[in-house]
């Protein structure tokens, strides 16, 4: 039986919540995981690597959150944590890139293949969730990814539920005919 949607943003109710109780704190870090994965998934497009973002991303959600002044914004303070551990994590990549390189001496020939192919099947998939809109790559990141469900991924957008199912549903869509011409086999014919 489907669920009643609402239009309330239960968020700002969750923070405060969180502020005062370690038990809710734990509610707010489930409820926010999901996003801020989605949010440094789509920034750093590396999988393990925002793992470890999000981690340390959750980490300073709980550092911060005596001093939230706003319960009401935690949406967009949640977005910014996960913004700046991007930002920090691509300077830490330009730092060992300039300091020590690239060494793929070390690699027998399968090996380098099959990372070459997938990192250019990553490429191509990240080149096609750049063509989406943030929200419904947010979306479609949040359901497939961290197997959020639809009502979850409403109230961490502000969206009501059947507008995300919607706009899972056409992001899904649009991702196959982006990738239809990359993965196209001539000899299937």
């Amino acid at each position: 039986m489907a669920q009643p949607e609402t239009t309330e943003n239960p968020w700002p109710q969750l923070a405060r919540a969180a502020q005062q109780s370690p038990t809710d704190r734990e509610a707010l870090l489930a409820r926010a995981r999901p996003f801020v994965h989605a949010v440094i998934l789509d920034r750093v497009r590396r999988p393990e690597a925002a793992e470890d973002l999000t981690q340390e991303a959750l980490a300073d959600l709980v550092r911060g959150l005596p001093g939230l002044r706003d319960p009401g914004a935690v949406l967009a303070w949640l977005r910014q944590i996960a913004l700046n551990r991007c930002r920090m994590y691509w300077r830490r990549q330009a730092l060992e890139y300039a300091q020590f390189g690239v060494d793929c001496r070390g690699l027998r020939a399968e090996d380098a293949y099959t990372v070459t192919a997938r990192r250019e099947t990553w490429r191509q998939l990240r080149r096609a969730l750049e063509e989406l809109p943030e929200p419904s790559r947010l979306a479609l990141l949040m359901h497939v990814l961290d197997d959020c469900p639809y009502r979850e991924i409403a109230a961490a957008l502000g969206e009501k539920e059947v507008a995300v199912r919607v706009r899972v549903h056409r992001a899904r869509q649009r991702l196959r005919q982006l990738l239809r011409p990359s993965f196209y086999d001539p000899e299937e014919r």
